[in-house]
């Protein structure tokens, strides 16, 4: 008799992308062959760290915001990978506790993680999908198990656009300040995630040219 728990297929011989992701985040649900594969990354694209932070950094804004001050208590995170600090469901319960969080991803490591790790607070609750982006159908039918699909639904962004690109979905809507921004200017916190003072044009430099 084998063990087919999804735990017993995780392979730590060889890297995985979200063991990787998680490792840059400052998560512990990592491997030597991960860090090892991180950090020759690393090398060759020293920015990885402060992008991979940044972009996180903006998700926990965003949905403290949206819990906060936009009055949105569910929320649709796809393309979840590996839990690690300032999930979404803790993010927004910890503001909201009936706060209802679905998250998504097709990685069946993520999936044994995520059933793990990602528990709710009392008052709301938490699930997991597992499907595929290109399947919004799926995603949406197995969502509606924990949201309800005919009130507001919040789903971070994570897309890569160009800032016109962006506006253009906001035609005739008012922009809430600052507007179209990269994301470490939008409503920077004053440490980042690892808890290193932020510094945003240094963060914003990223990536750029000379």
């Amino acid at each position: 008799m084998t063990d087919e728990s999804p735990a017993a297929r995780i392979d730590t011989s060889v890297s995985h992308s979200a063991r990787v992701w998680n490792y840059w985040l400052g998560g512990k649900d990592n491997y030597p062959v991960d860090r090892q594969a991180s950090d020759r990354v690393a090398e060759m694209y020293p920015d990885i760290v402060q992008l991979a932070r940044a972009a996180r950094g903006f998700l926990t804004r965003a949905v403290r915001f949206l819990a906060a001050e936009a009055g949105i208590g569910q929320f649709l995170d796809i393309g979840t990978g590996l839990p690690t600090a300032s999930n979404t469901h803790q993010v927004a319960q910890a503001i909201a506790p009936r706060s209802r969080v679905v998250y998504v991803d097709n990685d069946p490591l993520v999936l044994a993680h995520a059933r793990a790790l990602l528990t709710s607070s009392p008052e709301g609750a938490c699930d997991y999908i597992d499907a595929d982006l290109r399947d919004p159908g799926e995603i949406l039918a197995g969502a509606s198990r924990t949201l309800d699909l005919t009130a507001p639904v919040a789903k971070p962004p994570v897309i890569l656009r160009s800032p016109g690109q962006i506006a253009g979905f906001f035609d005739g809507l008012e922009l809430l300040e600052p507007g179209v921004v990269s994301t470490p200017r939008w409503r920077p916190d004053a440490v980042d995630i690892g808890g290193e003072p932020r510094d945003v044009d240094q963060f914003c430099a990223v990536g750029r040219k000379p």
